[in-house]
């Protein structure tokens, strides 16, 4: 038997106390004088050496009580049990790693490793083990669930195999987040752990790592940090490209670009090149003191060319690159069925000429046919819109079908003519009810972009009945339907029950024109990928019929013919979307923040409330554990409660006993 505070064993001294008391001959309380005696001498009491204990089963009593509370104090339990009930006395710890970008820094990610091996061979064979890795998102690389089913040495094993297949990614430092989803694992509730742990962190504690998620978070108090940071002597230098269109819009000219440069406080070097990788042409020079950034303006690569901007004169390499995809200029015929003049400024082309400017990635031409005019189908199959304001012939009807069902965009603009009805109109009409779900728009569906109150419209033409499958986009405040959309084979018809000219609505001198009709326009082509404003992770919109997408590396994505985005953004470089109207490149870049490497001191998170675990020896940590497997070994089997039972029950049998003697006994002092 073993006892968890045997310094109570000194209250056993009180044992001393009654052995005393019986010891001690008092007089009789009471006494009465006899006259018989008064001529006598008193005699005085016996010496120490003729004392006897009487009484003996009371002291045995009354000593065995005072000993039992003295055993029930020290809190004793039996050591043979410690090894069934151990298992329930660890901790749980969570091994989080760090698998961002800036990991590839050096050797960070062979300390990383190692710091990782030497944590595992820290956990007690009680403690429940788990490994996650983290950088944009957290995952599971061995938890409690695994861990719980493996013996103690299987465990390490397996848990440090994981830990030497985990490699860096290409992912930002969501740290913040990462550390909120650790403590909610070891919070979790089980019936085999408490709820006290402890979250070893590796990593290299950037600058750049994302804490913000820590702000409205209360850090609980049983759950501690333990920090085994790595860390790189040498500074850092990364790129980040401030905007991605050219200063210069006038086509045929490549213009310039703004490109951040930002040097780590810890760096030696203040001089670095630029140059385009591939390309002939002198270096740019670039002075950055360190801990500092400066933008430069760097020359844009010839058009359709696929270089990257290369940073020479960096310790490290990893965020040496700035991927740009190439320019690829389009070049879009739109075709307009209408009886206006391209110069009659009254008239509906006259705006639809003016709706798209051209820019070094898209020229849009406009070209006019009256409705009866025959069309020819070479002339509008690869067009990505067709304007109809009149009433068709029946073989220029047969051809727009034909162009719908292959996947065309016809905008009809309804006009007045003996065929509609004109709508009653008190002042003006404005839209409602808008479906800015839909790609026609959704552009506009922001807070700020979305008020319609000050586009007015004067006139408009009433749409009774819906084709099959048609839907409402848009009504008027009246209740009758503004924009109508039906689909058509692979393509669709959109009506607009009342033009933009300024006769019909305040539409094509509003704000909104131009996005509705960029949006028209992309609606067969789906919207044009940007070219360098896309992070690894994160989701890129593609073009409906999209069928793959062809990473850096070679290897290509399948997606489905629905797909709306791609989220397969895992390495930097330039992305090709195989679309219906053909290639499209996008760029994919490296997350700035990784490029802030200096590192942050300890006390940053504390001031977001997070509470630092104390680092310990070896042999502090096992006396803890130690103490900590007594302590829950001892509550568990709780003798203390029964030798407190069982000295009550004898301070009652002494109780007794001594009642019952001081009534057998005679009254002191009474006659002979």
């Amino acid at each position: 038997m073993s006892f968890l505070a045997p310094l109570y064993a000194l209250g056993l001294l009180a044992v001393a106390g009654p052995i005393l008391f019986h010891l001690i001959r008092r007089r009789p309380k009471g006494e009465v004088p006899f006259s018989s005696l008064m001529f006598l001498s008193p005699s005085p009491p016996p010496p120490a050496r003729k004392r006897r204990v009487d009484q003996l089963l009371l002291l045995l009593l009354r000593s065995a009580a005072l000993v039992l509370l003295g055993v029930a104090f020290m809190r004793p339990f039996l050591r043979q049990d410690a090894t069934a009930e151990a298992g329930e006395a660890g901790q749980r710890v969570v091994i989080l790693i760090d698998t961002s970008a800036s990991m590839k820094r050096g050797d960070l990610w062979k300390q990383a490793v190692a710091k990782a091996d030497a944590a595992l061979a820290e956990c007690g064979p009680t403690d429940r083990v788990a490994v996650f890795a983290f950088d944009r998102t957290v995952r599971p690389v061995f938890g409690f669930a695994e861990s719980d089913q493996l013996e103690p040495a299987q465990r390490l094993a397996v848990a440090r195999d994981r830990v030497k297949q985990l490699t860096p990614t290409w992912n930002g430092t969501e740290l913040g987040q990462a550390l909120i989803d650790a403590v909610g694992v070891i919070l979790e509730t089980d019936a085999k752990g408490s709820r006290a742990g402890r979250v070893v962190l590796v990593s290299d504690l950037q600058q750049g790592a994302k804490l913000s998620p820590l702000t409205g978070f209360e850090w609980p108090a049983e759950v501690g940090l333990d920090l085994r940071v790595v860390a790189d002597d040498r500074g850092n230098a990364g790129l980040d490209l401030l905007v991605d269109r050219s200063d210069s819009e006038r086509p045929g000219e490549p213009g310039h670009l703004r490109v951040r440069v930002t040097n780590d406080a810890n760096s030696r070097t203040e001089k670095f090149l630029l140059a385009w990788a591939g390309t002939t042409g002198a270096d740019i020079e670039a002075y950055v003191p360190p801990g500092e950034s400066r933008v430069v303006k760097v020359a844009r690569p010839p058009v359709g060319s696929t270089p990257f901007l290369r940073l020479r004169g960096d310790d490290h390499d990893f965020d040496n690159a700035l991927y740009l995809a190439p320019i690829l200029r389009e070049e879009l015929t739109v075709v307009f069925l209408g009886a206006d003049m391209a110069d009659d400024a009254t008239g509906l082309r006259y705006f639809l000429d003016r709706a798209w400017a051209e820019t070094p990635e898209r020229k849009v031409t406009v070209i006019g046919r009256k409705p009866d005019e025959q069309l020819a189908w070479e002339e509008i199959k690869s067009a990505p819109l067709v304007v109809l304001a009149g009433e068709p012939s029946a073989e220029n009807t047969r051809t727009l079908d034909r162009y719908a069902k292959a996947g065309g965009t016809v905008l009809v603009v309804l006009t007045p003519s003996p065929a509609v009805e004109e709508a009653k109109v008190a002042r003006y009409a404005m839209l409602q009810d808008i479906a800015f779900d839909h790609p026609l728009f959704a552009p506009l569906s922001g807070p700020q972009y979305g008020d319609f109150t000050k586009v007015q419209f004067w006139k408009h033409r009433r749409i009774k009945d819906l084709q099959p499958g048609g839907r409402v986009l848009a009504r008027y405040d009246d209740g009758d339907p503004a924009v109508v959309e039906t689909p058509i084979g692979a393509g669709r018809q959109i009506v607009f029950a009342s033009g933009w000219q300024p006769s019909d609505s305040q539409l094509a001198r509003s704000s909104k024109f131009v996005p509705l009709m960029t949006a028209l326009l992309e609606l067969r082509g789906g919207r044009r990928v940007a070219a360098t404003n896309y992070r690894i992770g994160d989701r890129v919109p593609v073009a409906a019929g999209t069928t793959a997408v062809r990473k850096p590396d070679g290897s290509s994505v399948a997606l489905d013919r629905t797909a709306t985005t791609f989220d397969g953004t895992d390495q930097p470089g330039v992305y090709t979307a195989d679309t219906q109207t053909g290639p499209k490149p996008f760029a994919v870049n490296l997350d700035p923040s990784e490029s802030l490497t200096t590192q942050l001191p300890p006390e940053t998170l504390e001031q977001y409330g997070v509470k630092l675990a104390k680092r310990e020896s070896d042999e502090q940590r096992r006396e803890a554990e130690r103490q900590q497997r007594t302590a829950e070994l001892e509550r568990s089997q709780s003798i203390w409660r029964w030798l407190v039972l069982a000295a009550v029950f004898v301070l009652l049998v002494e109780t007794g006993l001594a009642g019952w003697r001081t009534w057998s006994q005679p009254k002191s002092g009474s006659a002979p």
